[in-house]
């Protein structure tokens, strides 16, 4: 029995996105299958309360390359992706938002230039941008209060998709739940010396639905910061911590 091996795995969280879920699936697998990349697309049902969840049910009905997660509580965009992760069986992992915002040939951009300059990591970053003053904001101050702190070489910390090989996801040990997820992949890659690759990109407005990230979402990235901070960026194994590693 020959069974399918994905190429790339993509993990997409959707919380109450009724109105964007089929436009994005579609018109990703449809890049994804012009490009004549194996592809796996693991939707994630972040505890919706609208009819997301059956829509991503239908989808799956459809396509043999859709696997469903069910979350039944929403406990954050970050635990969304890494219950999805759980699952995923391609050589390159990679995973982005579901609200439509991203131009699904930009996925395909990034895994190209993963491929093509051996990256660990690829992401993009979003050098025009579309949504809201809110969202741009929030951004901005996370951004440099990130840069400042961590004295990381990346920008736009937050910019998804973030495409990296099965190796570079192994060993990150990914546990936040919430919006600090992607700060997380950036600060463990770059502890590891991992190579990061960028693609610049623009970034839409949304289509349809209502964004989840508010002003306080700052607040908690400044607390996410201070705590990975004082605690280490692999606080939870006992062979890394901030800055050195212990003894063999």
């Amino acid at each position: 029995m020959i069974t399918y091996h994905p190429k790339l795995s993509m993990i997409i969280p959707f919380y109450n996105e009724e109105e964007n879920v089929e436009r994005v699936v579609l018109e990703l697998q449809q890049v994804l299958e012009k490009e004549q990349i194996k592809y796996e697309l693991i939707l994630v049902n972040n505890g919706s309360t609208d009819k997301t969840g059956w829509l991503l049910d239908d989808l799956a009905k459809r396509n043999s390359g859709i696997k469903v997660i069910t979350v039944s509580i929403n406990h954050g965009y970050g635990w969304g992706i890494i219950n999805g992760l759980r699952w995923a069986c391609g050589d390159y992992l990679g995973f982005m938002g579901g609200d439509g915002q991203i131009d699904p040939s930009d996925v395909s951009k990034v895994f190209n230039t993963l491929l093509e300059g051996k990256y660990h990591l690829c992401k993009v970053n979003r050098c025009q941008r579309e949504d809201g003053p809110i969202r741009k904001l929030t951004s901005h101050i996370f951004n440099r209060a990130f840069v400042y702190t961590f004295k990381v070489n990346v920008g736009d910390i937050n910019g998804s998709p973030k495409i990296m090989s099965r190796t570079c996801y192994e060993q990150l040990n990914l546990c936040a739940k919430d919006w600090f997820l992607d700060a997380e992949v950036i600060l463990k890659s770059q502890y590891l010396n991992f190579s990061i690759g960028e693609v610049p990109v623009a970034f839409h407005r949304r289509m349809g639905g209502h964004s989840s990230v508010r002003i306080r979402t700052v607040w908690e990235f400044i607390k996410n910061m201070a705590f990975y901070r004082k605690r280490g960026v692999f606080y939870e194994s006992s062979d890394f911590m901030w800055g050195k590693r212990d003894p063999a």
